[in-house]
Parts: C-alpha cells; sequence; structure tokens
C-alpha cells in the first residue's frame, strides 16, 4: 500500500519518524507520498528523503501560507524541479475556507504552479478546500488535468466534470466517521480507478479522536472502511490502491 499524502516531514514527527514509518512497513504500507508545503522546507524533506528510501517526495507551495511565500519562490521551486526529483508539484491548490486568506494571492501562486506542472511534465497534488469550482477553472484555462485532489469533499455534480478529464481523487480518516453519510455515497459513486487513499498524517485523525496526532499506521483503517462502504473484498482494495497510486505518481 502507498499513503498517497502525508506530511512525515512534519516537526510533530521529529522526535518518532523512523519508528512510525518502521511501523507503517511492517503493516504493508511501502511508500509514502510527502508533499511539502513551503520553499523553506524543501531542504529538510530532501534530507528525510536521503533516510528514508520509502518516502517519495513532491515540492509546492501550499495557499495556507502565502503569507510566508515570496514571488521569488515561484522560480525557487521552478529551479528546485529542475534540479531535484520530485513525484509531483504540491502541495498547492485554494482555499476559500479560510477567510483571511487573499484569493487573488492564493489564485497567482497556483496558477504559477499549474504552469510549472506544464514545463516539467508532473502532475499536480491540490488542495481544494471550499474551493473545487475554482480549482478546476484554473486547470480548464491552463488546460492541464493530470491532477490528485487530496482530502476531496466535492459534490456529485462536481465530481462528473473533473472524472470527465481524467482527475484523481484521495480519501482520508473522514471515511472512517459514521456520520459522513455525504462522503460514503460519493466514494460509492467515483469508480475506483481514480481513487487513492491517504491519512494527510500528523492531521486529520480518525473519528472520533480528532485533536490526537494522526499517524501512518492508520492508513490501514481507512483502506478497511472503504472496503467496508463499498462493499469490495479487502485484499481488492489494496491492490488497487497500490496500482493507482504508484502508476499516477510513476513510482
Amino acid at each position: 500500500m502507498i499513503d498517497a499524502h502525508i506530511h512525515l516531514d512534519d516537526e510533530r514527527f521529529d522526535n518518532n519518524r523512523g519508528q512510525l514509518i518502521a511501523q507503517a512497513q511492517e503493516a504493508g504500507i511501502t511508500q509514502f507520498i510527502v508533499p511539502a508545503v513551503m520553499y523553506s522546507g524543501f531542504e529538510k524533506l530532501k534530507k528525510i528523503k536521503q533516510q528514508f528510501d520509502c518516502i517519495i517526495p513532491s515540492y509546492g507551495l501550499h495557499p495556507y501560507f502565502i503569507k510566508q511565500h515570496s514571488l521569488q519562490d515561484i522560480d525557487l521551486l521552478d529551479n528546485w524541479l529542475s534540479a531535484n526529483k520530485s513525484c509531483a508539484v504540491g502541495e498547492c491548490g485554494l482555499d476559500f475556507f479560510l477567510k483571511d486568506l487573499d484569493k487573488d494571492i492564493q489564485q497567482n501562486y497556483f496558477e504559477a504552479q499549474i504552469a510549472l506542472a506544464k514545463k516539467h511534465k508532473l502532475p499536480l497534488i491540490l488542495h481544494a478546500r471550499g474551493a473545487v469550482d475554482a480549482v478546476f477553472n484554473a486547470l480548464k484555462q491552463a488546460d492541464y488535468f493530470q491532477a490528485m485532489i487530496h482530502s476531496y469533499n466535492g459534490s456529485i455534480q462536481q465530481t462528473k466534470q473533473l472524472l470527465d478529464k481524467g482527475i484523481k481523487f484521495s480519501f482520508g480518516g473522514t471515511l472512517c466517521n459514521p456520520n459522513a453519510h455525504k462522503l460514503h455515497k460519493l466514494v460509492q459513486y467515483i469508480p475506483t480507478d481514480a481513487i487513492m487513499f491517504e491519512t494527510d498524517a500528523p492531521d486529520q485523525n480518525l473519528y472520533p479522536h480528532f485533536k490526537a496526532i494522526n499517524t501512518p499506521i492508520n492508513l490501514i483503517k481507512i483502506i478497511q472502511n472503504y472496503s467496508f462502504i463499498i462493499k469490495q473484498n479487502l485484499e481488492q482494495t489494496k491492490s488497487k490502491s497500490q496500482l493507482v497510486t504508484s502508476t499516477f505518481f510513476k513510482v
């Protein structure tokens, strides 16, 4: 199995990163897609990759941190992608849920990163909280749809438009919430060959432990819950998710 989106470079894992990776690998989670979120974290992620072969890095500028980004970071990201192996561009995208994040500034950084993904022939790892339509419009404007939306929670209508363009979707701990009825219907609608699974650790811990630190081993429970929701054999789900994720990220 592959965790399609996890922040193993987060400082909250600095004291037990190796232990948590070993625990997950013993359970059959073989690789971890780790997206950087700021230029200042690129070097740290690169060093962690050198320490753990199972980590697959991606580099991008997250919309949460527009106050920490500078316009120079776009050129620095471009140069970094030329000099370092990356499975994708991201985590990038738009967040309209947090009201103190300037939408226009977010849009500028996002559009620039779509252009870099096209230039470097890399997929995008997308953040689209409260902004699925805006994210899709930006992809349409750039005519580039090699993308995965992580922690996806759009409508059926939005999902159909995205599916028609070949966009992939990643789901995490919310699948384990028995009250997430809308999301459960959504994953029943989406074909399995368009679905990946993630923990987004250390955030988005499983129901009902929302305030605790999420850990890589929880990917097992997420996949188990998905299999239960769609009434599919667990081993089939594991095999399919591994194939979809490895093919998409070319790992």
